[in-house]
């Protein structure tokens, strides 16, 4: 004759317990439970543990939180996201069997979604590799709002565990755990552990030509004497370094970077004025400096000036820290001078007066008399 128990008796006797896990071994026999979960159960939850589904009001409560033009880097805290499972197959239970059933295979699910969540993008997008069986001990991951999210609907993320990966054949990478924008202009990353180094760049469909905007030391547009807003950073054109910019530490010893002015239409200050764009540049690069043996710039010559890369802009810090700890924020850098996503801000630790004045009423503590961590 089963025995059963009210709510708080069974949360205080073990020997319920003990008849729980008989019970589920009479179900499931000899083998492991986990074998019965159902692969759309498991697939649901494990997305929850990703934060699938939940508002994005939780996320960000109040926008002065994440900015305009600005990126914020965060640890997942697991506590919450199992606690999210757990509310989330407490739904339907009414008898002490039920919740002794849920008890029994809590850690057996645990272990399980532990494996799945590192395998739910793999799913979602063929091209990319099934990690397998495995825990993603550190879950981290970054909120950008941009316009540059809504203007590159293929932007891609790339996460790295080492400060300078451009110097190595097989830099390692910081998995991807998922990549969704939850509005026109707002990015969620999740990384499977704690990146150093993350860059952010335009997809990479194709060569362009292009100039780039002027800006003064205040990072205000700067106009020429011509009106013009653009300017163009000059490169070698031949040789072993075609293609680098003029001043580039590693190649060029004492030669500073040069940049010019460049030329528009006087009808219309968006149109670029090729010919006299061309004649800049013969002005600016005498042939004793790169453009070789011929004194007119040539078409070749021409393409290597105004050739554009993608922009990739990077964010780099003390990565490796534990979730918690103080220490230096993810920084705003790049690898190219001309480089930027329009982001203007790393949004950093957020401290117990910004709780306070955020959310009336609450009363925030920070640990030592320091920051919260964000």
């Amino acid at each position: 004759m089963a025995t059963w128990y009210s709510s708080d008796e069974f949360i205080g006797n073990q020997a319920a317990f003990t008849a729980s896990e008989r019970y589920v071994q009479a179900v499931f026999g000899d083998g492991e439970p986990e074998e019965s979960f159902a692969d759309y159960l498991t697939d649901w939850l494990a997305r929850v543990r990703l934060l699938y589904g939940v508002p994005f009001a939780y996320l960000v409560p109040d926008e002065r939180l994440l900015p305009k033009e600005s990126i914020r880097f965060f640890y997942i805290d697991r506590n919450w996201t199992n606690r999210l499972v757990d509310g989330a197959m407490s739904v339907g239970k009414t008898t002490t069997r039920e919740y002794a059933h849920h008890h029994a295979v809590h850690k057996t699910l645990k272990k399980k979604l532990d494996s799945e969540e590192r395998r739910i993008r793999a799913r979602l997008h063929p091209s990319v590799e099934d990690p397998g069986k495995g825990k993603a001990v550190n879950v981290t991951g970054l909120l950008l709002r941009s316009f540059a999210v809504a203007g590159w609907p293929g932007l891609e993320v790339k996460a790295y565990t080492v400060e300078n990966p451009e110097l190595m054949d097989n830099p390692p990478r910081v998995a991807l755990l998922r990549m969704e924008r939850l509005a026109p202009d707002v990015l969620l990353c999740m990384f499977d552990g704690v990146p150093i180094t993350v860059d952010i760049e335009e997809p990479r469909e194709g060569i362009q030509f292009g100039i780039n905007l002027a800006f003064d030391d205040l990072g205000r547009l700067s106009f020429s004497n011509s009106g013009s807003p653009f300017e163009l950073k000059m490169r070698h054109m031949h040789g072993e370094f075609a293609g680098h910019e003029l001043g580039d530490n590693e190649i060029d010893d004492g030669l500073d970077p040069l940049s010019i002015d460049v030329p528009v239409r006087a009808a219309n200050g968006q149109v670029i004025h090729v010919a006299a764009l061309k004649e800049a540049i013969e002005q600016a690069l005498p042939g004793s400096v790169d453009q070789g043996e011929e004194s007119d710039l040539n078409s070749a010559e021409l393409a290597v000036q105004m050739l554009q890369f993608p922009y990739r802009q990077r964010f780099f810090g003390e990565g490796g820290q534990a979730a918690g700890d103080t220490g230096s924020p993810f920084t705003l850098g790049t690898i190219y001078d001309t480089a930027t996503l329009k982001v203007q801000a790393t949004v950093g630790n957020i401290s117990a007066a910004e709780v306070t004045q955020l959310f009336p009423g609450v009363t925030a503590v920070a640990p030592s008399g320091g920051d919260i961590d964000g």
